[in-house]
């Protein structure tokens, strides 16, 4: 029954987006799809969950219904108070990152994807040069992951592994540009995964894929909208470009997690998820990842929640430097782990924001996501601004890895997005000063 109401419910949700926006595509069609389908693979029981309790469930419903209660507000606000229209309509393609065919964007694309080789390359150097080669340094792999927990294997300058994360978001927005998947487009998949083998880690791939999705549909948004051009996209190339990724990055994912020594021998699987157990791509890990987080949240609460500073995990990266600063001690990174009878300790971001704010963390932060994210995106397809679109993606984040913790949490997050910030003056800049041919369109 559980299962059948969940679905029911979703997808009024993602109806209502849809009449809400008029896209399919869009911040509460991503909640329904990413939470409802956390907690519907959760009550299926592939393995046997324990039961979520009451107090978690009313927790999971009035979120949902804060953060719609704050899209109905914004988009009733602009009804009542409807802003004046704007004097410029300027069409998105003459914004100076597109002169040339967009050529400085794309050079902006393979710069930072080279630095992100270079980190990759910088990490296998130093591994292959503590372990004697390459296979001994993929037979030590649990040592390896181990080694980056305690952060033994230092980085050869801290800030540049960020730097992956801007060429993936100009990579979105070119790709939408041209029409078209490119090699340009795998390349700073190619880096991301290069060095995430390095770490044997695989949260910074599962980021980086909905950075790219994020920057690419919404801007694909925008010029599906822009009058003054025709924008068309291979829809076959896409579909073929999208599945070789896709496949790309769960392949190397489940090459980590096998290098990692991850079994599969999990007691009271199902049938058919035991099936699966030698599966590369699909197995009862991969399930559990998956799954396991709507029912840790609700251990998490029937355990009585835990003790943590004041917004510890929101805003991870600000504690981490008062506590350098000696005025507060140094907050773990990893979260307690609760058994459901697995062992598990990611509980959605609805569990670091209880933890952080307490029961107003679960009413009023998601409202505030919500209220955020609806005033950028009207903002962004009336203003056409870049550095709004930057706040967009990054608050889409948010959203899209709600099903497993608070992303704010990573230091990634902040660090890349400044960095975005930053450049997008000086690609602007870079751009004006190249001379003007008129954009060609396939």
């Amino acid at each position: 029954m559980s299962v059948l109401l969940i679905t029911i419910i979703f997808f009024l949700g993602t109806v209502l987006s849809k009449l809400l926006f008029n896209k399919w595509f869009n911040h509460l069609s991503l909640y329904c799809f990413i939470m409802g389908g956390l907690i519907f693979l959760y009550e299926l029981k592939l393995f046997p969950y324990h039961s979520i309790i009451p107090l978690a469930w009313f927790y999971y419903l009035a979120s949902f219904l804060s953060f719609i209660l704050c899209i109905v507000t914004v988009i009733s606000a602009k009804d009542l108070f409807p802003q004046k229209q704007l004097t410029s309509k300027q069409s998105v393609i003459q914004s100076p990152i597109f002169r040339n065919d967009g050529k400085i964007l794309k050079y902006s694309v393979l710069f930072f994807s080279l630095i992100a080789l270079f980190v990759a390359v910088q990490r296998w150097v130093v591994l292959i040069g503590m372990f004697g080669s390459i296979p001994s340094v993929l037979v030590n792999a649990s040592v390896v992951y181990r080694l980056n927990v305690r952060q033994e294997i230092k980085e050869f300058i801290p800030i540049l592994p960020a730097f992956v994360y801007v060429a993936v978001f100009l990579s979105g927005i070119f790709t939408a540009y041209k029409g078209k998947i490119t090699f340009l487009t795998f390349l700073p998949f190619i880096a991301i995964i290069l060095k995430e083998l390095t770490y044997f880690g695989r949260a910074e791939l599962l980021l980086t894929m909905m950075e790219f999705l994020f920057s690419f549909f919404l801007f694909r948004h925008l010029l599906n909208n822009d009058s003054s051009k025709r924008f068309k996209f291979s829809k076959i190339n896409a579909a073929i470009a999208f599945t070789l990724l896709l496949v790309l990055l769960i392949a190397t994912a489940s090459f980590i997690r096998v290098g990692r020594g991850a079994r599969e021998n999990y007691v009271g699987v199902s049938r058919e998820l035991r099936q699966l157990s030698e599966n590369m791509i699909i197995s009862p890990s991969v399930y559990l990842y998956l799954s396991s987080d709507a029912g840790v949240f609700s251990k998490y609460l029937e355990a009585g929640g835990e003790d943590v500073n004041f917004g510890e995990n929101t805003f991870f990266i600000f504690h981490v430097f008062l506590s350098r600063l000696g005025v507060i001690q140094k907050p773990g990174f990893f979260s307690k782990g609760y058994h459901i009878p697995m062992w598990s300790n990611t509980g959605t971001f609805l569990r670091e924001l209880h933890a952080d704010f307490g029961i107003a963390g679960i009413f009023l932060v998601p409202y505030l996501i919500g209220l955020i994210i609806t005033w950028l995106w009207f903002k962004f397809y009336e203003e056409k601004s870049l550095y709004v679109f930057a706040f967009l993606v990054y608050f889409y984040l948010i959203i899209g890895f709600s099903f497993l913790t608070l992303v704010t949490k990573l230091n990634q997050w902040y660090i890349s997005l400044l960095l975005i910030l930053l450049f997008l003056p000086l690609l602007e800049k870079l751009a004006s000063h190249t001379g003007y041919t008129i954009p060609r369109r396939e």
